[in-house]
């Protein structure tokens, strides 16, 4: 069997084969080793490599990670390497283990405790499906009563279309051009673009309403806003029927009525959120509960009455 035919069987180039026998003939071996030369021509050079080390040192740098460090030495003309020459140069000299970073200010979670109506409004966006489309649906609800206070439906997820709903919020809420200067409600809301950016903080600035953040990454910290869109869309919407902009803002407009003066709420003591916001539900409440104790007193007199020797006999 010739070398030929050999590697013609196992798929294997001859000139490679020739290349292992005088590897092997040279070295007393097949290979194993590092591709290439023994010294890359493109490889740090040792003043490089000192100012590497300099950088690393720095106290200035010392929250910075080694993909960091090779981005600040070249935007400040220090060195030129690459982030992999940064880390084996660092490792070599054991400043990996020496890095560390600056501790992060725990987040604070946002005191909501309303006691009364208008207090404090939890805001945010959702996007809704519209045939290939998405609308952007902007609504606010009041934490202490659970009311949907103002709302806007809009192609646009612009801070426009976020003012225009706390427009029709306030206006709604009787906030708007009242002689006096009526206490604002706190917006709470996520670190959104509508939220945080300058136009919109200005916008609330101008109206007197101060902003209230939820932490980053933090659903449950605007938890009143994420529950209520998701009712909409899995108790009502899903079981709805639209293909125009018009239909799904009629359908929208029918839920929150729905919503706000018919659904008894389980987080308020199972009465309406218009009942809440209004101030009915404490007579509300009290009324049910006396009805309650009413009921049980006439089931005890009932219950307790003796029997008569006519139903002893009956029952006999």
């Amino acid at each position: 069997m010739t070398i030929k035919y050999s590697c013609h069987k196992l798929q294997l180039d001859v000139k490679r084969y020739q290349r292992w026998v005088r590897l092997q003939r040279k070295t007393g071996r097949y290979g194993g080793g590092r591709p290439g030369p023994k010294k890359a021509p493109h490889r740090v050079r040792p003043e490089e490599k000192e100012d590497i080390i300099k950088i690393a040192k720095d106290e200035t740098y010392s929250d910075l990670s080694h993909r960091q460090l090779a981005v600040v030495a070249s935007e400040t003309g220090q060195v030129e390497a690459s982030a992999s020459s940064f880390y084996r140069v660092m490792k070599k000299e054991q400043l990996m283990e020496k890095r560390h970073r600056k501790p992060k200010t725990p987040q604070k979670k946002p005191e909501v405790k309303p006691q009364g109506s208008n207090e404090i409004w939890s805001w945010d966006l959702t996007y809704i499906p519209l045939g290939p489309l998405s609308v952007y649906l902007f609504a606010i609800i009041d934490v202490f009563s659970r009311k949907i206070v103002g709302w806007h439906l809009s192609f646009n997820a612009t801070v426009d279309s976020m003012k225009i709903a706390w427009d029709n919020a306030l206006s709604n809420e009787g906030l708007l051009d009242v002689i006096g200067a009526p206490k604002m409600p706190l917006a709470l809301s996520d670190h959104g673009v509508q939220m945080a950016k300058k136009s919109a903080k200005q916008f609330f600035k101008d109206l007197g309403v101060k902003q209230l953040f939820a932490r980053y990454q933090t659903p449950k910290d605007n938890a009143w806003i994420e529950s209520w869109f998701r009712i909409l869309k899995f108790d009502w919407l899903r079981y709805k029927d639209y293909v125009s902009f018009d239909q799904l803002k009629t359908i929208i407009g029918q839920f929150i009525i729905v919503y706000n003066t018919q659904r008894y709420h389980g987080a308020i003591g199972y009465v309406t959120p218009e009942q809440k916001h209004s101030g009915q539900a404490e007579h509300i409440l009290k009324s049910r509960s006396e009805r309650k104790r009413l009921a049980r007193l006439h089931r005890l007199n009932v219950n307790r009455e003796p029997v008569s020797q006519i139903e002893w006999k009956k029952a006999a």
